[in-house]
């Protein structure tokens, strides 16, 4: 899965974000190093979309009524691939680690 996809799946995985919301996540919880420009983040949400890990939902009752924004949800097929990704990537880093420690 490529890194941005993860990143956008990892986002949502907290809750429903419209496009920027996701973009700013993905910047917080990459400590800056990922930065996603708003065609690259949209190519990759309709991407996510077609694949049905996330799906577009109603706005919540608490934001504002902006029909510019559309806000999207993990789908429980998206949170089972996110979930593949971190088991995988976890048994990477200990793969990594005890590799380095011998």
């Amino acid at each position: 899965m490529k890194r941005h996809w993860f990143q956008a799946l990892l986002a949502l995985s907290s809750g429903d974000l419209h496009g920027y919301g996701i973009q700013r996540t993905i910047r917080d919880q990459t400590g800056g190093h990922m930065r996603l420009w708003p065609a690259q983040l949209y190519r990759s949400l309709n991407t996510l979309e077609e694949a049905r890990l996330i799906r577009q939902v109603s706005p919540p009752d608490d934001e504002p009524d902006d029909e510019r924004r559309t806000y999207y949800s993990l789908t429980r097929r998206g949170r089972e691939r996110l979930n593949e990704e971190v088991e995988m990537m976890a048994q990477w880093v200990e793969s990594a680690r005890s590799t380095r420690s011998t």
